[in-house]
């Protein structure tokens, strides 16, 4: 069962810890807040720019005590292609408590200081922002402890007629007792539910999976390719049907336990 898995990335555990979350045999109950910005920079502007003005949000956050865990993820592999792009530069994940993420909304559109750092922002950069739900299903502790700089990726599912959520949930936990004995390069996996904003959402639900490199997440697709892959489309045939991964960068730009 280890080789169904579908994937989609996040640093779970950083985030788990941050939320006084804890990634034990009951982690696929726990959840947390999920904020994601879908960005493109403004013309004329820079990286370096935009870069500025965040970090100017990231010292306002830990002076308000609104500090969040933060990861900017950028494509590798995307479903773009001459006739369909999605036009989008990077995509960042704001990650905490549903307490904290609510204060510091409120500070960010209610204070004059936050409003000249959203307008700042929106100078350097067009993004939309989401909200999801965050479920864990599997972490590997080590392999976040090592390093800040991983890979990710995305996979959005529909369920099919008649499949209930908790029919998957439960899937979801039989498949993560699999991955502790063999985790088959995998990191860290979530589920992903849309919440806010997210009427365009490319299906019901996503993976999101993280892997320490591309060297990796290879040798995840490496177990598909010898035979996985007949768990993945039994998956697809008993469960949800998934629309396929992308690949993308996945760089910590903050952790409040650092």
């Amino acid at each position: 069962m280890k080789n169904i898995l579908i994937s989609f990335a996040a640093t779970i555990a950083i985030i788990l810890s941050t939320t006084n979350l804890k990634a034990d045999d009951h982690a696929e109950q726990a959840y947390f807040n999920f904020q994601i910005n879908i960005c493109k920079l403004n013309e004329g502007r820079t990286m370096k720019q935009y870069d500025a003005s965040f970090n100017d949000y990231l010292k306002w956050s830990k002076k308000n005590d609104v500090e969040v865990y933060v990861a900017r993820q950028t494509p590798i592999y995307s479903h773009d292609d001459f006739n369909n792009s999605s036009g989008i530069d990077w995509i960042e994940i704001l990650a905490g408590s549903h307490e904290v993420t609510g204060k510091a909304w409120d500070m960010w559109l209610g204070t004059k200081e936050g409003q000249k750092l959203a307008a700042n922002w929106q100078e350097n950069a067009s993004c939309f922002v989401k909200w999801v739900h965050a479920y864990p299903i599997f972490v590997n502790q080590k392999d976040f402890d090592e390093d800040k700089d991983r890979v990710a990726s995305w996979n959005w599912c529909t369920l099919n007629d008649g499949v209930e959520a908790d029919e998957v949930n439960a899937q979801h936990a039989m498949m993560a007792k699999e991955l502790e004995k063999n985790s088959n390069g995998l990191s860290g996996w979530l589920a992903l539910a849309p919440q806010t904003g997210a009427a365009y959402a490319p299906g019901d639900f996503a993976h999101l999976a993280v892997f320490k490199d591309i060297e990796s997440y290879m040798k995840y697709k490496e177990s598909l390719a010898s035979g996985g892959w007949r768990g993945y489309r039994e998956y697809q045939k008993n469960f949800a049907t998934c629309r396929g991964e992308e690949l993308f960068t996945d760089i910590e730009l903050n952790n409040p336990n650092n």
